[in-house]
């Protein structure tokens, strides 16, 4: 067997984007499946790793390739964290302390707003700016409100949905008619990130978490527009109806996503609403509900609770049988996906057009679009294309 060829890299960079994102020595080696010691040999020139060793160390730290055969550290470093002023994300507290894919996931959502920004330049064009602005001295039906017309949802549209998934699609697509960017996370347990936006009057932008439900990445969204609309960015992992957080702008987002969906007017005059008052609280009501608003159970109960509909008790004895009945037979989420849909979800329909558009009018390479599609192939590119008009 012929013996793998040396890639003659500098130690000292090798380190050097080790510790970028603070891998360990064990950790490096851990995804590479070689012994530490031969990740510390590397790093002091003891030995070289093999091609492929090195580019897979390019892959795992996020570095250009080239990089490890300059001659010393890059002047210029790649950008990281630092790029994002924490202080906008007003919510996270003071701890900072991230896994090390969401502290990629903000760099990268940056950059795609940064790219897509480029692109309206070169295409002399100039984003819609986003002129809907409230406050927290307003009321959460007032906001909601706001919202809705931001959203371009009635009750008549909102019957016609069905399932969530109907929801979700019609209200990122008239966010994106607005200049609203919408990504979706791939990679991130929900228990640290449901949601995530960025208030900037051009080209706002939110995150959704793909590992979550249709529900609620829909929930999710109305929450992370409100930040947008209150002009308080936030990354979020307390997003749901019946949201336990300390913090009164989390509470309030969580109120406001919740009359959004569900407006009080609509579910109190809602026939099975009358029916609940008639003859009591009844599963087969509340799924009719769920399915008018294209909502989870849970919102509906939740709004139903607020609504005086039903008591307090019963919102949290009817809410803990839901849980207990979801954690036994959850839905299945993620899953296999082709590629231009995986890289499409992540990205969204108005960035994806926006790399199109420029790849077509040849102001970019095939290889640019490729790497702005997270590295879509460009066999790929006629099925992204079919999916984003």
């Amino acid at each position: 067997m012929s013996k793998a060829i040396p890639a003659i890299v500098t130690p000292s960079v090798l380190s050097w984007a080790r510790k970028l994102d603070q891998f360990t020595l064990d950790e490096a080696a851990g995804k590479l499946k070689v012994p530490v010691e031969s990740i510390q040999d590397w790093e002091n020139g003891s030995t070289y790793p093999s091609l492929k060793q090195a580019k897979d160390l390019a892959k795992l730290y996020r570095v250009p390739f080239a990089f490890f055969f300059l001659p010393n550290e890059p002047v210029g470093k790649p950008k990281r964290i630092k790029k994002v002023d924490y202080r906008t994300f007003g919510n996270i507290g003071d701890s900072l302390i991230i896994s090390r894919e969401l502290r990629w996931l903000l760099r990268d959502v940056e950059d795609r707003r940064d790219a897509i920004i480029e692109l309206y330049e070169i295409e002399k064009r100039k984003p819609k700016p986003f002129l809907f602005q409230a406050d927290q001295t307003m009321t959460a039906q007032a906001i909601a409100a706001i919202l809705r017309d931001v959203l371009c949802l009635s009750e008549p549209c909102q019957r016609r949905f069905r399932r969530a998934e109907v929801a979700l699609s019609y209200c990122v697509g008239e966010l994106e008619k607005r200049d609203v960017l919408v990504f979706q996370a791939s990679k991130i347990e929900p228990k640290e990130m449901r949601g995530m936006s960025a208030a900037y009057d051009i080209l706002p932008y939110i995150v959704l978490n793909r590992k979550d439900e249709c529900s609620a990445r829909l929930f999710s969204l109305c929450h992370e527009l409100a930040h947008i609309v209150l002009r308080s960015s936030g990354i979020c992992n307390e997003v749901s109806e019946h949201g336990q957080s300390s913090n009164r702008l989390e509470l309030l987002c969580n109120e406001i996503a919740g009359l959004t969906l569900v407006p009080d007017d609509e579910i109190k005059k809602h026939i099975s609403t009358q029916k609940i008052h008639l003859t009591g609280l009844d599963d087969a009501y509340v799924l009719e509900l769920a399915r008018d608003f294209a909502v989870s159970t849970q919102v509906i109960i939740h709004r139903l609770w607020k609504t005086g509909v039903i008591t307090a008790d019963l919102y949290f004895t009817t809410l803990k049988r839901y849980i207990e009945e979801y954690n036994l037979h959850p839905k299945k989420t993620g899953g296999f996906l082709p590629p231009a849909l995986d890289k499409g979800t992540q990205v969204g329909k108005l960035y994806t057009r926006m790399v199109l558009n420029a790849y077509h009018g040849e102001n970019i390479t095939v290889s640019q679009a490729s790497s702005l599609l997270l590295n879509l192939n460009s066999k790929h590119f006629d099925s992204i294309e079919r999916w984003c008009r």
